[in-house]
């Protein structure tokens, strides 16, 4: 039975339905990631906004993206709906666009009319290495409510702005699950930069309940930043399942406990 349910699945793949958006500001960026949540009953798959700074850094040369809407708009966001029902799930992300358009959610728009388009807009979004244009960059993974999520980005940038005026700071994520990623250029910074940067980026993420990793673990760099995240309960009882499932500390050992 699971075997035929398999192959049927492969045999139908699921639709996929993307647009690329410019949002008006922050509150409308949020309004429209509950909206779309809500109208595709389970089916929305993406909802990957990026600030201004890593769409034109993605989509001006040596970067070979093709802008496809207009610079300028405080956000820009990849919007992906997935489901096996291909008329029911297009008439479903028609109307919920529809509906976001006349409620002022969106500034501009493009929808995907072929795959070619759809791969095109996605490689704008998984065009990170842009970033390394100027030296390996720092780059970051933590995770913010929703509700502290701007106020979290417009601090960073003014403190990072604060110590080098000519930073250059790139903005993009996971707005469905709170995750953010922060990717700092090293270009102009002191050879020492980490650790100040790490204390503007972190430091802020304890006092809204964040997280400094939404994604990519702990592991070693992390480490000393684990108190942000966690409280020194929830340490000590890491600290014993460690012990307990690893006593001879041989699973990948000197790893965030």
């Amino acid at each position: 039975m699971i075997t035929r349910l398999v192959l049927r699945l492969r045999e139908k793949p699921a639709r996929q339905d993307v647009a690329f958006v410019a949002v008006p500001g922050f509150d409308a960026l949020a309004a429209l990631l509950k909206h779309m949540d809500r109208s595709l009953g389970g089916g929305l798959s993406a909802f990957e906004v990026m600030w201004p700074e890593f769409y034109a850094l993605v989509t001006t040369p040596p970067s070979k993206g093709r802008a496809p809407l207009p610079h300028g708009s405080p956000f820009y966001v990849l919007i992906e709906s997935m489901g096996g029902d291909a008329a029911g799930d297009a008439g479903r992300f028609q109307s919920a666009f529809e509906k976001a358009v006349a409620q002022g959610l969106v500034a501009d728009a493009v929808l995907a009319q072929s795959q070619a388009e759809v791969a095109a807009i996605w490689a704008l979004r998984d065009d990170v290495m842009q970033t390394a244009r100027w030296g390996m960059p720092f780059a970051f993974d933590v995770s913010v409510p929703i509700a502290d999520m701007q106020g979290y980005v417009e601090r960073v940038k003014a403190e990072l702005r604060a110590s080098w005026p000519k930073v250059r700071a790139f903005v993009f994520g996971h707005m469905g699950d709170a995750n953010l990623h922060l990717v700092i250029s090293p270009d102009g910074l002191p050879a020492d930069a980490r650790a100040v940067v790490e204390r503007i980026v972190y430091a802020p993420l304890q006092q809204m309940g964040g997280a400094i990793s939404a994604e990519h673990g702990i592991g070693l760099e992390k480490k000393a930043w684990l108190p942000v995240s966690r409280s020194q309960a929830e340490i000590a009882l890491m600290r014993t399942l460690k012990q307990a499932m690893d006593p001879k500390g041989i699973l990948n050992p000197g790893r965030v406990v």
